[in-house]
């Protein structure tokens, strides 16, 4: 069932449009049925499932798809590596999970002040380390050969599973408890469709030698992964330094205005992990059978597709962040505005940056992405705390782009001068990011007009789609298209109805 990259980045873009629309709205009914207090609650109850999650990886995952995504699905080798490496993992989880509630009582009856929070959050790190480590293991595995379809199943199931339970519990409990509740049960299915998938893949039965042998490449493995595990550690806390620093300087309905923002970059944010999850089993692949052109015209049109799919949101959701925040989410939610415009960067940074860091992994060059992310760490915190004691949530909104390009300028710098990839024509680049920043400003520009001068929901539908179209049309005009643009918009359409077929 090995696929190629285009159908697996197909189904990683349905799962990102239709699995970001289901949580936009479930987030939408979190807030109003919850309210900005509750919702504050439970980011504070779940942040020590981020900081678990970063101190129990290896970051063995991705090294271990660059050994096994040149294998073929099955392959009883398959089976003997996955296992070392899940044994391995659940090891370290157990450690992390053990520490990490240990951590969280002190911080939630110290700094925090808020101890009614331990339990649930003792709850989210149990369920962690026994359904969602699990979960994410075998997804790893599917990934390496390009499963999108069986991830886009199991991925908008457990997103369904999330909001049913949402709104169900609430008719029961509006307290921090609910929010819990519905992230555990949504896991908890999720995990049982992923094991009736896994067989696609690995086979349940091998002989004991290829288990020895499969242990024999953990060290391998393991040894490849740290030296991106810094680098992951320090992306993480980059990622929740927000809730950290607003929990700290501010209130519980601060951090849960923000929390909203933050969200909407964080969706945005998952497509990375699409593209890069189905980007490094192809390279690895390409660059194994010799592939340099299919390579390079890969990685090249991901860059540029990324940053003409999320500039999109930032420019047009940014114009009408004030619409978006007070409208969709709630009057509470308003203050976070000025924050939503600066993260709205954010998505589209870390995924240039996450895909120029699959290129030095497939590389060998991993020690690269830990120097950027530990900068992008370092940028974020020092600007989080001075801009969110001088401008409050906006100055943190500020903090997180300004992380986000730092690692991106240290990866573009170290790709170029190592010549990853073929340097496109100064005059083709140059007319690319002018057509971008054009577009940004007019789809910004449109939108916030019509927000100004038309309130409520007409206001913002409109402001979103004059904003988009207004962004679409100068990104065209002024940035122009390639041959192969053409090509595909031609293919798109004829599978979407054979009259564009050539007579």
């Amino acid at each position: 069932m090995k696929r190629s990259y285009s159908s697996g980045m197909a189904f990683a873009l349905a799962s990102f449009a239709s699995i970001g629309v289901i949580v936009t709205i479930t987030a939408v009914l979190t807030a109003r049925i919850y309210g900005v207090t509750v919702l504050g609650e439970g980011v504070l109850a779940l942040a020590p499932v981020a900081i678990v999650t970063l101190l129990s990886t290896t970051r063995e995952q991705p090294a271990m798809v660059r050994v096994i995504a040149k294998l073929e699905p099955r392959d009883p080798a398959v089976t003997g590596i996955w296992l070392a490496v899940f044994s391995f993992s659940s090891l370290l989880t157990s450690v992390a999970t053990a520490l990490g509630i240990g951590a969280s009582y002190l911080i939630f009856n110290g700094p925090i002040d808020h101890p009614d929070l331990f339990a649930p959050a003792a709850v989210a790190l149990l369920s962690y380390l026994l359904i969602v480590n699990p979960a994410w293991n075998v997804d790893g595995v599917l990934g390496a050969f390009l499963a999108g379809k069986e991830l886009f199943a199991v991925r908008l199931h457990q997103a369904v599973m999330y909001g049913v339970l949402i709104v169900g519990l609430s008719f029961v409990d509006h307290s921090v408890w609910s929010l819990t509740f519905a992230y555990v049960g949504s896991w908890l299915t999720s995990l049982v469709h992923r094991l009736a998938l896994l067989p696609r893949v690995v086979r349940l039965r091998v002989p004991r030698s290829e288990i020895r042998a499969g242990f024999a490449k953990l060290r391998e493995i393991v040894v490849f992964g740290l030296k991106i595990t810094p680098g992951s550690i320090a992306s993480g806390l980059s990622d929740s330094s927000g809730t950290w620093i607003l929990g700290v300087s501010s209130t519980v309905n601060a951090v849960g205005a923000y929390s909203r923002a933050s969200m909407i970059a964080t969706r945005l944010g998952e497509f990375n992990w699409r593209i890069t999850e189905m980007l490094l089993p192809t390279l690895v692949q390409r660059q194994a059978t010799g592939d340099t052109e299919g390579y390079n015209r890969v990685l090249a049109d991901s860059l540029r597709y990324v940053t003409f799919g999320l500039l999109l949101p930032a420019a047009v959701a940014g114009g009408a962040a004030e619409a978006v925040m007070a409208v969709v989410f709630g009057s509470a939610f308003a203050p976070a505005a000025g924050a939503l415009v600066w993260v709205l960067f954010a998505p589209v940074l870390q995924s240039l940056t996450a895909i120029q860091g699959v290129v030095l992994i497939s590389a060998n060059q991993p020690i690269w992405t830990t120097i950027a992310q530990i900068a992008r760490l370092i940028v974020t915190v020092v600007a989080g705390v001075v801009l969110t004691n001088a401008l409050g949530m906006t100055g943190m909104g500020l903090a997180v782009a300004l992380g986000c390009f730092s690692s991106l300028a240290i990866f573009a710098i170290v790709i170029r001068s190592r010549a990853a990839f073929p340097s496109p024509r100064f005059a083709s680049l140059l007319r690319q990011l002018v057509g971008l920043a054009a577009a940004y400003a007019g789809g910004f520009a449109v939108a916030r007009a019509i927000t100004d001068n038309v309130d409520g929901v007409p206001g913002l539908v409109l402001a979103l789609i004059m904003g988009s179209l207004a962004y679409v049309i100068t990104a065209i005009a002024v940035g122009g298209t390639k041959d192969r643009d053409r090509a595909r918009l031609r293919q798109l359409m004829v599978r979407a109805s054979p009259r564009f077929a050539p007579h």
